[in-house]
């Protein structure tokens, strides 16, 4: 267990359940008497929960959080979870509380809970692993990780540059901010002490704020934020700035490196996490060019023309960060993660959904799992959808329901239907759901990927081995080039 363990055992009396899981005895749901909910806690001290419809359609949808953030059948965010059970489906999962940024763990938790509802309930159908955020990424690793215990998948927000290369991405912009902004500081950009609540996020947050008040910061906040991949819109309550609206654009960038749930708060919270259970800093800029990686980021100019405007160099500022020493990650660390860098070997069909102002799981991670599957010969097992939504995550009840379905079609007709946005749109309004924003769109290339062998040529060169957890296949490099 490991120090973020938050754990409320209940003082029950148990049902030993398979695993060495306990359960408590099933009952009908307050909210319907025809669903049967079962909770319980797995060996590990994680909660899960299955809810259960008594007129099962053979399909389990199986995601992180689901248990334990409130009554996943009320309230008005779980619309969707309730529908689907009214339509059959049966629903469970876990919590994150135990495992935290354990993705393998908690993609472990995912099988073991499969495994209880199968011994109540028979086998399934189709089991399919249905998670957004980092319950996204833990069912993206879960289907690469146990390719015949699942189904499919349907990932929603989910950190798809993998373990390693979603968070070199945010390096980047927090690197970049930290030597723009207060090069002599103390500021963590790696390495994130325990108490960074009480001291390193509130200076972060007010270098921040600071900055944005001059033109010269907000420029070099921008500068960050584009190297980071973040969008320049990720305000729902804003609407999407135009092409030619400098100053929008440049305050979308600012919200997604340093407002609310945005990049700052992650690269400290979640990057702590991380750092503790691997024992150490997973993420390298070794070798980085920047000013080549603006190119890339940046292809309208944006940042040169905000530093134009402030009067500042954009050329000095670009030299700053080619001398800046740079952050090497460790490869006992990175051999934690192994687990959830992807291969792109697809067994089962997955479906994906991001907004396109997501400022945590950045659009452009979509292009990344596109370009490894591509690789691995698998495009026919991926279909990717876009909505035009800010913020992270926050979908809207039809445009899950559309995914379902369309994951569902595939499986049981052995062919995908169609995937565009007219097609997407015209599901979600069938589903009587309420609105839905799907779009075309193409992402821009992951700036900096990480596949599978990227990691086998580090792991390699260190002389050190993957983190094997029992039953889970790793990622595999067939690739003659790492990185291609």
């Amino acid at each position: 267990m490991t120090r973020f363990a938050s754990l409320a055992l209940a003082s029950a009396a148990m049902l030993v359940s398979p695993g060495g899981a306990h359960a408590q005895a099933a009952a009908p749901s307050q909210q319907d008497a025809a669903i049967e909910t079962t909770r319980g806690t797995l060996p590990d001290g994680t909660d899960y929960r299955i809810d259960f419809p008594k007129h099962w359609n053979g399909t389990v949808l199986v995601g992180l959080d689901y248990a334990g953030r409130g009554d996943p059948l009320e309230g008005d965010v779980n619309t969707a979870n309730r529908m689907l059970v009214a339509q059959g489906y049966a629903m469970a999962g876990t919590t994150r509380k135990v495992t935290g940024w354990a993705i393998q763990l908690a993609a472990a938790n995912a099988v073991r809970t499969l495994d209880i509802f199968e011994a109540r309930y028979g086998k399934t159908r189709h089991a399919i692993e249905l998670g957004s955020s980092q319950g996204g990424h833990v069912a993206a690793v879960s289907v690469q990780a146990y390719p015949a215990r699942w189904s499919g998948a349907v990932v929603q927000c989910g950190g798809l540059s993998g373990s390693v290369g979603q968070w070199q991405g945010k390096l980047d912009a927090v690197f970049a901010a930290k030597v723009l902004l207060a090069p002599d500081s103390d500021l963590p950009v790696i390495h994130i002490p325990p108490d960074f609540q009480a001291h390193a996020l509130p200076a972060w947050r007010k270098l921040m704020e600071g900055a944005q008040q001059t033109p010269q910061g907000r420029a070099r906040i921008a500068l960050a934020a584009k190297l980071g991949q973040l969008p320049e819109w990720s305000d729902n309550a804003r609407p999407q700035p135009g092409a030619d609206d400098l100053p929008a654009r440049q305050q979308g960038l600012y919200g997604s490196l340093a407002l609310g749930l945005a990049l700052v708060n992650q690269a400290m919270s979640s990057r702590s996490q991380i750092e503790a259970l691997a024992g150490g800093n997973i993420s390298s800029n070794v070798g980085v060019d920047y000013a080549a990686l603006l190119k890339h980021v940046d292809p309208d100019g944006l940042v040169g023309r905000l530093y134009q405007q402030a009067g500042v160099s954009l050329a000095d500022d670009l030299d700053a960060l080619a001398r800046a020493p740079r952050l090497a990650a460790d490869p006992k660390a990175i051999a934690y993660v192994a687990s959830g860098v992807f291969d792109g070997d697809l067994r089962v069909p997955v479906l994906t959904v991001n907004g396109i102002g997501d400022p945590i799981s950045v659009v452009a991670s979509q292009q990344a799992y596109e370009a490894a599957v591509e690789a691995a010969g698998k495009t026919s097992m991926l279909r990717q959808t876009y909505t035009a939504s800010a913020g992270h995550c926050g979908f809207k009840p039809a445009e899950t329901l559309a995914a379902v379905q369309t994951l569902m079609h595939r499986l049981d007709s052995g062919t995908w239907d169609s995937t565009t946005a007219e097609a997407m749109t015209r599901k979600a309004q069938a589903t009587g759901a309420g609105e839905s924003r799907f779009i075309s769109f193409t992402p821009p290339r992951f700036a900096r990927p990480y596949g599978a062998c990227d990691l086998a040529q580090a792991l390699q060169a260190a002389h050190v081995k993957p983190l094997e957890t029992p039953g889970q296949t790793l990622p595999a490099c067939r690739n003659a080039t790492p990185g291609e």
